[in-house]
């Protein structure tokens, strides 16, 4: 499923819809190129999700812990620097993954040995703020994002 997009407030608006879609053991991998708005999607689900306004980027810290307004913990992960799959395994991310949710920005290295992810992948658009989100997902999924068409108004073009 493709959707583009033309306007902060619409990006804004798709973000909070997504958040609603969540709940224990997804993973959500954000994929794109540096300065597309991964971080910018990831920051708007846990604001969502937590209402925690003073979300920051994991960029150096790697992971960032919240938890939602449902109790559920939310990790907020950037894999930017990460060089080897065993660096992965150190942080201890996936411990217990069917308990937490995880967005994660640069999944490199996590692909293969993860399964059933939302892969959200995020080019640039023509205009400043026009974005183009691919979405990649299993038939475990499909309800879901089935759901997520249905509650997105007019405004959004799906391909």
């Amino acid at each position: 499923m493709q959707i583009q997009l033309g306007s902060k407030s619409a990006c804004v608006k798709l973000f909070n819809l997504l958040a609603g879609l969540f709940e224990p053991g997804d993973l959500i991998f954000l994929n794109g190129d540096l300065g597309v708005g991964k971080t910018y999607l990831a920051k708007q689900i846990v604001k969502n999700l937590t209402g925690d306004n003073l979300v920051v980027s994991p960029t150096y810290n790697l992971v960032h812990t919240y938890i939602t307004k449902n109790n559920i913990e939310l990790l907020h992960c950037d894999f930017f620097r990460i060089s080897e799959k065993s660096e992965i395994e150190e942080l201890g991310v996936f411990e217990e993954i069917t308990k937490k949710i995880i967005i994660l920005e640069w999944p490199k290295f996590v692909g293969k040995f993860i399964i059933d992810p939302l892969i959200i992948e995020i080019k640039f658009g023509k205009g400043k703020y026009d974005r183009i989100f691919n979405f990649s997902f299993s038939k475990n999924w499909k309800l879901r994002i089935d759901n997520l068409k249905i509650r997105v108004n007019n405004e959004f073009s799906f391909l």
